[in-house]
């Protein structure tokens, strides 16, 4: 379609434009009767749908702006397969910040180590290191979400953002990274499992618990975004909450999927809606270079789990 001055289009006049619309404009001034008219050009373009979240994924500023210039020397203390690391990974990558890599190794209980509970006193992953300038101190943080939220409030203005600008985007987005956090997570920890296996004596797996922690878990999430998508309508983006950029839902929603497909979660049947999501997620960037099968102490899985850390 083709929309000129005064929103007609071929026998149709609507208030307001659609998406997907060509629009042409075209101005002119011209004195009271028509005579002397002179033109000002034409200007076209096509109406995309609204995203007030979308960061352009490149921002040109200073170091010192950044943040870059006081926050030097990051360090990923992590596991390849861990999903909490690979949310972290995944917001470096957003921001575009370079780091090194320090492998924890969950299976060998490294976490468990007096090396490691100096850098994290809980002995898991991840933590985040770096140098403060200001200050000349090393500094470590961790807790996933602390650590993404730290990388937001000091590098607004580096690479893109994991946080929609509109306040109740922003909030669903962190609800549904909190479903995951809080919610089914830490419910198929190593620490726990073994427990409820120890503590049972045998009358309860601790694998069996997780799965149906997983698979409950995600079904909460499944009408959470499957509802979301409803009420946007044909204005809905690929991602987790609508957004037409990958969102905090999204880096902690995806490697989650991960797991489920470890745990021989039915995903299929559990999620739908989030696979379609999971595909559009796997597809971008900052979670490809992220993804656990990239990473430099990456071991090698069975092809049917790499769809999809732990």
């Amino acid at each position: 379609r083709e929309v000129k001055w005064g929103g007609t289009s071929t026998g149709q006049v609507r208030k307001f434009l659609n998406d997907g619309d060509n629009v042409v404009i075209s101005g002119r001034s011209e004195q009271q009767g028509g005579m002397g008219r002179v033109g000002f050009g034409t200007c076209e373009g096509k109406i995309l749908p609204a995203t007030p979240n979308l960061t352009p994924a490149k921002t040109t500023i200073t170091a010192k702006a950044a943040g870059l210039e006081r926050y030097k020397n990051v360090k990923l203390y992590g596991y390849w397969r861990s999903s909490s690391t690979w949310r972290v990974r995944i917001a470096l990558a957003a921001k575009g910040i370079s780091y090194e890599t320090s492998s924890v190794n969950l299976l060998d209980g490294a976490q468990a180590s007096e090396d490691h509970s100096q850098i994290n006193p809980m002995k898991q992953v991840p933590s985040l290191e770096y140098q403060d300038a200001s200050s000349g101190s090393t500094v470590r943080l961790s807790q996933s979400m602390a650590i993404i939220e730290f990388l937001e409030e000091t590098f607004p203005n580096v690479g893109a953002s994991l946080l929609p600008s509109d306040p109740t985007d922003r909030a669903i987005a962190r609800e549904i990274a909190e479903v995951v956090n809080a919610g089914i997570q830490p419910l198929q920890n190593l620490s726990v499992m073994k427990c409820i296996d120890e503590e049972s004596k045998g009358s309860m797996l601790g694998k069996a618990f997780a799965k149906d922690s997983i698979a409950n878990g995600l079904s909460v999430l499944e009408k959470l975004v499957k509802t979301r998508h409803s009420n946007l309508g044909a204005a809905c983006g690929p991602y987790a909450i609508g957004t037409f950029a990958p969102t905090i839902a999204d880096a902690y929603m995806v490697p989650q999927l991960y797991n489920g497909r470890r745990f021989e979660v039915d995903l299929s049947s559990v999620c739908p809606t989030l696979l379609k999501v999971e595909a559009a997620a796997l597809a971008h960037s900052w979670f490809q270079v992220s993804h656990p099968d990239e990473q430099p102490d990456a071991l090698p899985v069975p092809k049917k789990a790499k769809t999809g850390g732990g």
